[in-house]
């Protein structure tokens, strides 16, 4: 009980140090037509770190989901300056280079019984975490978040993999794109947190 105290103060310290920074709250919304789904996400730069806390809602219980950062380092390299699908379209990789986009794994859970889902991560400057890193920064590096995190735009990607199975499958479908999709893996919500002051 003692070990079980002494990580708790610690958590309680740890997520206080984050309370005087600002935190930026967006809606969730659906893939399928931008519509609000209810749920929200809330981010908080601070220093070299990104804390997001995810509130989703609107999904089918028992599913395996994974959350995704889509981090823009250079917002302005995107196109026409409004960061988003363009710089996936297929010939666009230059946009993906001027934006020096990453995309890496933030978390993964399973939805509750009632449809709804809380997910957690950290992101730090120029920091190797313990997630999947599809691509790092504008593919030239192997870090996620390479500038001051007030400078960076970040999009957050809900992707379910259907069903939950069990043991290593499971860690494997919370854990990696696309992984032991039950038939099949969708982005089906998304938010979006534009660098402040742009």
């Amino acid at each position: 009980m003692k070990s079980l105290a002494k990580i708790t103060s610690v958590m309680a310290i740890f997520v206080s140090g984050y309370a005087a920074a600002a935190t930026d709250g967006q809606p969730i919304l659906s893939f399928a037509d931008q519509s609000d789904t209810g749920g929200e996400s809330f981010l908080t730069r601070d220093g070299d770190t990104v804390l997001v806390t995810v509130e989703a809602q609107g999904l089918t219980p028992g599913n395996a989901v994974t959350l995704w950062w889509v981090v823009f380092n250079n917002p302005d390299g995107c196109s026409g300056g409004v960061c988003g699908d363009d710089e996936f379209n297929p010939g666009n990789e230059g946009l993906l280079g001027s934006a020096q986009v990453a995309v890496g794994n933030a978390s993964g859970n399973v939805v509750k019984s009632n449809g709804t889902l809380e997910f957690g991560g950290v992101l730090r400057r120029n920091t190797m975490d313990d997630h999947q890193v599809l691509f790092g920064a504008g593919f030239s590096s192997p870090y996620l978040l390479t500038v001051d995190p007030n400078d960076a735009e970040i999009h957050l990607v809900v992707q379910v993999h259907g069903q939950a199975r069990g043991g290593k499958k499971l860690r494997e479908q919370l854990t990696y794109f696309e992984a032991n999709c039950t038939p099949t893996c969708s982005d089906v919500q998304f938010s979006m947190h534009l660098a402040p002051g742009s």
